[in-house]
C-alpha cells in the first residue's frame, strides 16, 4: 500500500507503520525458526508434496523443486557415486558422458519408483520359503536364551593409588 507523503506527519506515521511492520516480520521469523522442529517444517513446507486426485493419480503440487527430494538427490548422487567408484581411473570425457547420463536416468528415479521397488523386495522376501525356514531355526534358540539367566552385572569400582613421595637425587658428574 503506497502513502502519499505530503506532510512531516505523514513521514513519522509511515516511518512508525514500518518500524511496527518489521517489528511483527521479525517476530514471525523467530518463530519460524525457534525450534528444530519447525526448522524441519519450514524446509519440509519448501519442497514439493504430491496429492492424490480422484481418479486416483498422483498430482505433482508445487514447491520448491520440481521433483521430489528423492529424486533432487539422486541427481546429485548418481554421478557422484559413478564416478568414485565405478570410473575412477577414467579421463575427463567419459566422467562427463557419465556424468551427463547418470543425471538422465536419474529422472526416472523419484519416490513412487523407490517405494514400489522396496514394496516388490519386500513382498518377495515376505513369500519366500527361506525365511520360513530361517525364522523356523531362529525360534528354538529365542526360546533356549530366553530361558537362561545371566549373572547380575556387578560393578567395579577403581580406586586412586595412593602417592608415594620419593626424593628426587641428582648427581653431578666430575
Amino acid at each position: 500500500m503506497i502513502v502519499p507523503i505530503k506532510s512531516i506527519h505523514d513521514l513519522r506515521n509511515e516511518i512508525v507503520r514500518l518500524e511496527t511492520l518489521t517489528v511483527h516480520q521479525e517476530a514471525t521469523i523467530k518463530q519460524r525458526f525457534s525450534s528444530p522442529s519447525a526448522i524441519y517444517k519450514t524446509i519440509l513446507s519448501a519442497l514439493p508434496k504430491s496429492a492424490v486426485s480422484d481418479s486416483g493419480n498422483s498430482v505433482k503440487l508445487n514447491g520448491l523443486l520440481n521433483q521430489d527430494i528423492i529424486g533432487a538427490v539422486s541427481k546429485f548422487l548418481l554421478p557422484l557415486t559413478l564416478n568414485k567408484t565405478l570410473f575412477k581411473g577414467s579421463g575427463f570425457i567419459t566422467k562427463s558422458i557419465v556424468n551427463f547420463l547418470s543425471k538422465k536416468a536419474s529422472g526416472y528415479i523419484n519416490h513412487d519408483t523407490v517405494t514400489s521397488g522396496w514394496d516388490k523386495v519386500k513382498m518377495m522376501v515376505s513369500n519366500s520359503k527361506i525365511t520360513e525356514t530361517v525364522l523356523a531355526k531362529v525360534k528354538p534358540w529365542e526360546n533356549l536364551f530366553s530361558k537362561i539367566k545371566l549373572p547380575a552385572k556387578k560393578s567395579i569400582t577403581l580406586t586412586k593409588p595412593t602417592k608415594v613421595n620419593t626424593p628426587i637425587v641428582i648427581k653431578t658428574l666430575d
